[in-house]
């Protein structure tokens, strides 16, 4: 018998079934499922899954998304962002066979990690991109983009050449949303001036409808917001103000509500959970739907809008899709520093992630 030495020629074709064997281990660790096994989603909401905002948006969503894909979804409500009341929650559904959770609040995203290392057969996808476990994936919308359209309307429409925003929180989310709003608005009118009250909740009725009646007090006649319910747009109905509003439309305005940036989360759910019960969810780590995706729109604009308007939304909508997103070019913050330079754009992880600044033309209400 003749015996060869090695000489490690052999190593390239050993690596590549190692790192088959590997991609092998991740895709199991991430658990998919299989056609004999029944797909149980499960969802924790903020607030109530018939609030008529943020949550019952989501729930519609979700539920459309499991008729399409044939699964089971089980639901926990009114959790607030607390470790211990959000890993109740998810605990409870995983005993109840829930093995694919979603996590629908901003807040839930700091508590992610724990819960998913000490549940890795099940999947879980959160809103916020907190989440770094292997079993964790984020998924979102870019409704900034739509948030920038708005903006265009509101600017235009504006006669003080003041607007007022309502927002929960300063955080990344937050925070590119009203970016997004004020460039539109400077945009349409380059003087323009978008005053932002923050009432540091997601949902209450009381500070948000007095920050509307601040905010027209210092001269703003058009009111957007940035929270779970339409409180600040039935606060400007009754003051008389141009409204811009957020997330699906459960009610009716006045004309004065010019427009609204509105989700499709059946769109997005119908991805992601499609993704995961046919195995692909391992493949993207993050989604993050854009307008040329079906995730973000805005809303038929009132018949206050003018066709001029309409047509400088349009040529935006364009650029946006085809080219560039909002924050390219560029962009300096209220203080006069450059954000971004003509030619670049702001990375998705500087969104996500960095957006603790504000753009030129807005103001923090103190």
């Amino acid at each position: 018998m003749i015996s060869k030495k090695w000489d490690g020629s052999d190593l390239p074709v050993l690596l590549v079934f190692l790192i088959v064997i590997a991609i092998v281990v991740v895709i199991r660790s991430f658990q998919i499922p299989n056609e004999s096994r029944k797909i149980v989603a499960g969802a924790v909401f903020l607030g109530s899954k018939e609030d008529k905002g943020w949550n019952e948006s989501h729930y519609n969503g979700l539920l459309d998304a499991c008729h399409e894909c044939g699964c089971t979804l089980i639901v926990r409500e009114q959790v607030p962002e607390k470790e211990d009341v959000l890993r109740d929650a998810v605990d409870g559904m995983i005993r109840e066979g829930a093995n694919v959770i979603y996590l629908t609040s901003y807040g839930y995203g700091k508590y992610v990690d724990e819960i998913a290392a000490k549940h890795p057969s099940i999947a879980f996808f959160s809103v916020s991109r907190q989440g770094k476990a292997k079993n964790c994936t984020s998924y979102f919308a870019r409704l900034y983009q739509a948030r920038y359209l708005s903006g265009i309307v509101a600017g235009a429409a504006s006669r003080t050449g003041i607007l007022g925003y309502v927002a929960s929180m300063p955080n990344s989310q937050t925070n590119r949303g009203i970016n997004a709003y004020a460039m539109g608005m400077r945009l349409a009118n380059p003087n323009a001036k978008l005053i932002v009250c923050f009432t540091g909740s997601w949902s209450d009725e009381e500070e948000e409808r007095k920050s509307v009646a601040l905010l027209a007090d210092r001269g703003a006649d058009v009111i957007s917001y940035h929270a779970d319910q339409p409180y600040a747009v039935r606060e400007a109905e009754a003051l008389g103000l141009f409204s811009i509003g957020y997330g699906d439309l459960y009610e009716e305005y006045s004309d004065r509500f010019l427009t609204s940036v509105v989700y499709d989360w059946k769109v997005v759910y119908e991805e992601v959970l499609g993704d995961y019960a046919s195995g692909r969810a391992n493949l993207s780590r993050e989604y993050w739907f854009d307008m040329s995706r079906g995730g973000v729109r805005l809303y038929k604009p009132s018949p206050l809008v003018t066709s001029q308007t309409a047509d400088l939304v349009n040529e935006e909508r364009l650029r946006i899709m085809t080219n560039q997103d909002v924050f390219s070019g560029a962009i300096y913050d209220n203080e006069g520093r450059l954000r971004c330079e003509e030619g670049e754009r702001i990375s998705d992880h500087q969104l996500f992630y960095g957006m603790d600044w504000f753009v030129e033309g807005v103001e923090i209400y103190e």
